[in-house]
């Protein structure tokens, strides 16, 4: 779809790309639940704290009232305008309108898949 990606497999490895991209990044899309370590919203947080109008899309296998207290209370913290959470599983389309919606690009642009 034309975009660059930064991948990572944990909060702290995330991070420790965001860094070394000199915090170039225009969304995050990170699980709330992660194997090892802080959890996606975690992560979403320190790099806020960076770059303070991140967009962030945040997916989980359960909705927000059935995350954990410290989750919910992390996410209650960000502010909504800029964060859309999505429960999995979600078709491919449903994403990239939220991509497209969040990073400013026209849907009929990209979807064209």
């Amino acid at each position: 779809m034309g975009y660059g990606i930064l991948e990572a497999a944990t909060a702290d490895e995330a991070i420790q790309r965001f860094d070394e991209s000199d915090g170039r990044l225009d969304l995050l899309i990170a699980d709330v639940n992660l194997p090892l370590g802080p959890s996606g919203i975690r992560a979403a947080m320190e790099m806020r704290s960076s770059l303070p109008f991140l967009r962030i899309i945040l997916t989980s296998g359960f909705p927000p009232s059935l995350w954990d207290d410290q989750d919910a209370a992390e996410l209650s913290e960000l502010p909504s305008d800029s964060v859309v959470t999505l429960q999995k599983p979600f078709p491919l389309r449903v994403l990239l309108q939220i991509v497209h919606r969040l990073v400013g690009m026209p849907v009929e642009e990209a979807v064209a898949v």
